[in-house]
């Protein structure tokens, strides 16, 4: 495993909690149809995607159609040479073939047949603040979790009795071993060069416009919290009541990009609208010295804050909330992922690798399984 390549896993939260936690996350990303392009309801979409992201930003990317992975920042081409991309893409075409044996086995052992059907994958680590390291890695079939590595304990967590199957098997093999030694030397050797790569764009701190606004009807109040204009895409929008997040009472939007490269998010809750002093929004976010807190206005009327000043770190980033969305777009469906603060500690730098395989209504056989 020389660099980051398209071996998979599905990430499971990261060593953060409660405060937004700084760091760049690196992203690859891979989708995957194999089914003939003829079949698809729209010509030419591309059987299997490789998109790789620092931060939001797109840094690479493959595809069955063109069959290379190519550069998509300007730094990652200045810095990296050709021989790298050629590398890579043989990798990738390898990778291709084993999601398809691995989607093809999990349809097997779940008694699946028509229908789509995904397979996803996510490996990553982190450089802590304080010098440690952090990787992970997991395996997801149809959005649920499969095999997830328990790094320190050189095992699987087995999600069920099909998985147990893969889980002895790859024990047996020592790929606990080795992920082990790839997530804590190769991965995090990597995630420096490419953090050096691109330090002048993941340094880039912009930050947030914040919006509270209500809507009131039949003595329950809608409340919207809404931050435009930020840069790194990384933020956290919480709501609070009494001081308290209540995470179960809200709704989230994703994290959108607008066109000049910085990003807008809301989250939303219901109110009694005779409760309405009680709630306040919390905004965290890399460009920030501290969590902004705002409210609704005192005679019910939407109002504007903006959050500074602004903060410059030497740690840069930072990592999203966990949501996992699903889009149909003219039979085919695509997966985003973002990452979730759970455990204690704090993020310097992260490297994320994720793959995922779609399947169409007529699986494409390839003999063999992991």
């Amino acid at each position: 495993m020389g660099n980051l390549d398209c071996k998979g896993i599905i990430a499971q939260g990261s060593p953060c909690a409660g405060s937004l936690c700084g760091g760049t996350q690196l992203k690859l990303l891979f989708d995957a149809a194999p089914l003939p392009v003829n079949q698809f309801p729209s010509p030419g979409l591309p059987a299997f995607v490789a998109v790789g992201y620092v931060d939001g930003e797109t840094i690479s990317r493959y595809d069955s159609e063109t069959q290379r992975k190519v550069p998509r920042t300007g730094w990652m081409k200045a810095n990296v040479e050709q021989q790298y991309w050629d590398r890579q893409t043989e990798t990738c075409q390898n990778r291709q073939q084993i999601f398809f044996m691995n989607l093809d086995m999990a349809q097997k052992r779940y008694n699946h047949s028509g229908g789509y059907h995904t397979w996803q994958s996510m490996y990553g680590c982190d450089l802590l603040e304080d010098g440690g390291i952090w990787g992970f890695y997991q395996e997801a079939y149809n959005g649920r979790d499969f095999l997830t590595l328990d790094k320190d304990m050189l095992t699987f967590t087995a999600a069920d009795a099909a998985a147990e199957i893969t889980k002895r098997e790859r024990e047996a093999a020592g790929e606990p071993e080795r992920w082990k030694h790839y997530l804590e030397n190769t991965c995090v050797e990597w995630l420096r060069k490419y953090v050096e790569y691109g330090k002048a764009t993941l340094e880039r701190r912009e930050r947030p416009t914040v919006r509270v606004s209500g809507k009131e009807s039949h003595g329950l109040l809608t409340l919207s919290c809404r931050a435009h204009g930020f840069y790194p895409r990384s933020i956290a929008i919480n709501w609070l009541r009494k001081g308290r997040v209540q995470a179960q009472e809200t709704k989230w939007g994703s994290t959108v990009p607008n066109s000049d490269g910085t990003y807008h998010a809301w989250a939303s809750i219901e109110a009694f609208a005779t409760e309405k002093d009680e709630y306040q929004c919390r905004v965290e976010h890399a460009s920030l010295p501290e969590p902004g807190l705002f409210s609704w206005g005192e005679r019910g009327r939407p109002e504007t804050y903006f959050i500074g000043p602004i903060a410059i770190y030497a740690i840069v980033g930072g990592m999203p909330p966990l949501f996992t969305y699903h889009y149909a777009a003219k039979g085919v469906i695509f997966n985003m992922v973002s990452r979730d603060n759970e455990a204690g500690g704090t993020i310097g730098q992260q490297l994320v690798c994720e793959q995922q395989l779609f399947f169409g209504m007529q699986p494409f056989v390839v003999r063999g399984g992991p």
